[in-house]
């Protein structure tokens, strides 16, 4: 909004700038659009400083003069806002159009007002066939003194289906300093497996700046989920992102992510652990599709204790969603498709003298969704996702099927 103010006010003010020679007109022209995308983003110092240099190198810039005036006003700097106005009228003779504007932003009284929620709540039914996670293969060997001994899992180890229903809660502000703050709340309770049964809290928060024409994006966040009503794990999560400049010819968006987790499992000793990851990210996005892809690396630290030793691994996917040719009551069905795989080596022997080997694990989920969009606040989705763990250690490979239908209310 505040952008295409700026712009109309440029083209519609009249004023008598400065004859520019073409380089010192390209160089504004850039700034002025740099600081209309920051004022987009909300990056309210950046679009601040960027003005007012343009401002300096450009008195006559009558855009330049009215975005800043709107800006200090949305920040509640009311003095520097009711400046500017007054200064751009007398400077130039603005049309009826932008004498509106300046009006309508004085009448607020250039009070800052409170940022709004955005919330999202979803419930999902669904089944899964391997609710527990049993193993693959009710048999597994262990070496006694150099014999292979088969031995027979019990039966609370092997697969069990059951039915589920999940619910989640999704609330996000960003602050008056363009700060990103949030809320998940997550929770699946299951029919007959009640031991499964989980709640998730999530909250953290989000900030971005620029750096050479680099955004980057610094967050931390807090992770807590209980199982069968009592703590199970608590993850404290540092990150950053750094989304590579583009070009207008480039394919894709590209970014770089590094992150930072402690993980800590209260009721399961020398379980604990320090991940480290650092992922590349490549996206596209049209009106019609979104496309991603991402490959990284990943090392996980624990103490001297736990078994397997330290791990290292690394993971690549891809996420597609398009729009499709059917529609319902005029309105397009989408459809997502995601394959994610993950790969990890552990560093020593998994359980000396009883399992001689270095856990390897191999981790593949595929997923894909129909969904439609009821209205703007409102859609359905029916899902399928297929879960194949593989891992030498036998007892810890599984295979998991779910298909779930959702609805999703936002806001």
């Amino acid at each position: 909004m505040i952008a295409s103010l700026g712009f109309t006010a440029s083209l519609m003010c009249i004023a008598a700038p400065a004859q520019l020679d073409d380089t010192s007109q390209n160089a504004a022209t850039d700034q002025y659009l740099q600081a209309l995308k920051a004022i987009n983003e909300k990056r309210h110092l950046d679009a601040k400083i960027l003005l007012e240099k343009l401002i300096e190198s450009e008195p006559q810039h009558a855009g330049a003069l009215l975005d800043l005036a709107i800006m200090q006003c949305n920040l509640g700097n009311r003095v520097e806002a009711e400046r500017l106005f007054n200064f751009m009228i007398q400077r130039f003779t603005p049309p009826p159009a932008i004498l509106e504007i300046i009006e309508i932003h004085r009448k607020t009284g250039c009070a800052i007002k409170a940022p709004e929620v955005n919330q999202s709540f979803s419930i999902e039914r669904g089944y899964d066939t391997n609710a527990n996670q049993g193993a693959l293969n009710s048999i597994f060997t262990i070496d006694d003194f150099g014999t292979p001994i088969n031995l027979q899992l019990l039966p609370e180890y092997l697969p069990k289906s059951d039915n589920y229903i999940s619910a989640s809660l999704d609330l996000s502000q960003e602050t008056a300093a363009g700060n990103n703050i949030y809320l998940q709340l997550r929770g699946r309770q299951f029919s007959t497996l009640t031991n499964f049964n989980s709640v998730g809290l999530a909250t953290g928060v989000e900030s971005q700046f620029n750096l050479n024409n680099w955004k980057i994006h610094p967050s931390a966040s807090l992770n807590i989920l209980s199982l069968a009503s009592a703590l199970y794990q608590k993850q404290v999560t540092a990150r950053i992102k750094f989304d590579v400049p583009q070009s207008s010819q480039s394919l894709m968006k590209y970014s770089i992510v590094s992150s930072l987790a402690k993980i800590a499992y209260p009721t399961i000793k020398n379980f604990d652990g320090n991940n480290v990851e650092l992922r590349v990210l490549g996206t596209k996005q049209s009106d019609h599709y979104f496309f991603n892809l991402n490959a990284g690396l990943m090392f996980d630290y624990g103490n001297e204790f736990r078994l397997g030793g330290n791990r290292r691994g690394w993971t690549a996917g891809v996420f597609l969603r398009s729009a499709t040719p059917w529609q319902i009551e005029g309105k397009p069905i989408f459809a997502e498709v995601a394959y994610q795989h993950q790969n990890w080596q552990n560093s020593k022997i998994y359980l000396a003298g009883l399992i001689n080997v270095k856990k390897h694990q191999s981790n593949h989920v595929f997923r894909t969704a129909l969904g439609w969009a009821i209205n703007p606040n409102n859609t359905v989705q029916l899902e399928y996702r297929q879960i194949a763990n593989r891992e030498n250690v036998s007892f810890l490979s599984f295979d998991s099927k779910q298909i779930q239908i959702s609805w999703q209310w936002q806001k």
